[in-house]
Order: C-alpha cells, then structure tokens, then sequence
C-alpha cells in the first residue's frame, strides 16, 4: 500500500491494534485452511466457524493441490496492490489514518521446511475516524467486493463482547481470502483488513528461505 494515499498515511499502529490485526490473522488462517476456526453469528442466527476447507486454489477431492508458481517479490507486489484496491474501494473519508506494516510471507503447512511453497498475507486497518464513517467503508467493500470476484462467505458478527461486525470473502481467481472486521467502539474504532494468500511456489530452483 503506497504511502500517503489520500494523505492519509500514518506508519505506527498502536499495541492494541497490533494485537487485534494478529488475532483476525489466525482467524482467517483457520478458514483458509480448515483448520478449526473462531465462532462468529451469522445474520441469519446461526453459529459458523469459518472452516470452509482448503484455501482458494488448493486441494480436491483426491488430496491434490493446483499450487500457483511466482516468485516470492511478485506475490509481495500482487499482496500490496490487491491491499490497495481494497483500500480505493473503500475510499474512507480525509482523515484516517493507515496502519500498514506491509504484506508477509509465511510458512505453507504443506512445506514446513520452505524448500518451495509460501503464503502470503496483509494485515491493515483504518481508524481515526467516526464509527459511522467505518462502517459506510465497510458495506461499500461488502456491495463492491463480489463484483470484482469475490464470494461472501461468512456475514456476521463475532460472538466478542462488542459484537463486531465482521466479513469473509473468498476470491478464487486471485487465491486469496479476505477477513474485513469492524472492532472496538466509538472513537476507537477501527477497521480491520486481513488478506490471506492459498500457498504459493516459487519457481524451480528458488526458495523462499530467507523471506519470513
């Protein structure tokens, strides 16, 4: 995400924010792979945990996965410009601020010893700004987002105490899911976004050692 969109740009997140952004990451990491998952309502009163089975472009009925080949700085500027067109989508009003440490990569389960394959994800979020501006970013991404491929997967709430609204959305052209919740309350609202990337490859004769 380019600094300064909007003139928005502000490069430090507070501790909590970090540890919100960290905590929707191991949310969406349990969706995109199956693996258990955190309890969110459903608008239509059932309980959901995200477990949806494999990520977007992995896996089949025999066990087989269609692994995407790049190398690892082309899913890092892929990862940052996909976080930018979410970011124009949303188009938040003059004066909030970007908290955005960058896309990472991280370990595919499938390649603990990261000889080829590789994740990648983008964790970023909005605040400083009325909560009723937040939300108004994040219907326009939940009526936006399926007509540029995205699949709604889950729309609801988190069963927290604050009862934050929250967004999963698949994109299986892209091999990406998205996790998009609104947390805290008033003021210190803020708007959470969280790309997870299906796992990658890097080409023959590359690794992504040294990138994590």
């Amino acid at each position: 995400m380019s600094p300064g969109v909007r003139g928005r740009w502000r490069p430090a997140a507070p501790a909590t924010a970090v540890l919100a952004i960290l905590t929707a990451l191991t949310a969406l990491t349990a969706l995109t792979t199956g693996c258990g998952g955190a309890t969110m309502t459903t608008n239509d009163g059932h309980d959901g945990h995200g477990a949806h089975g494999a990520a977007p472009g992995e896996g089949g009925d025999d066990g087989a996965a269609a692994v995407v080949e790049k190398p690892v700085e082309t899913a890092r500027e892929e990862t940052r410009a996909l976080s930018e067109r979410l970011l124009e989508l949303a188009a938040p009003a003059d004066g909030a601020a970007v908290t955005d440490p960058g896309p990472g990569v991280d370990v595919c389960e499938q390649d603990p010893e990261r000889e080829r394959l590789f994740t990648m994800y983008h964790a970023w979020g909005l605040h400083r700004l009325p909560r009723q501006e937040l939300e108004m970013a994040m219907d326009r991404l939940r009526q936006g987002l399926p007509a540029q491929g995205w699949t709604v997967v889950e729309d609801g709430v988190l069963t927290n105490a604050n009862r934050s609204p929250r967004l999963l959305l698949e994109n299986a052209a892209l091999h990406f899911a998205a996790d998009i919740t609104l947390a805290g309350r008033g003021d210190t609202s803020q708007l959470q976004v969280t790309l997870q990337s299906a796992c990658f490859s890097t080409p023959e004769g590359e690794s992504p050692r040294g990138e994590f």
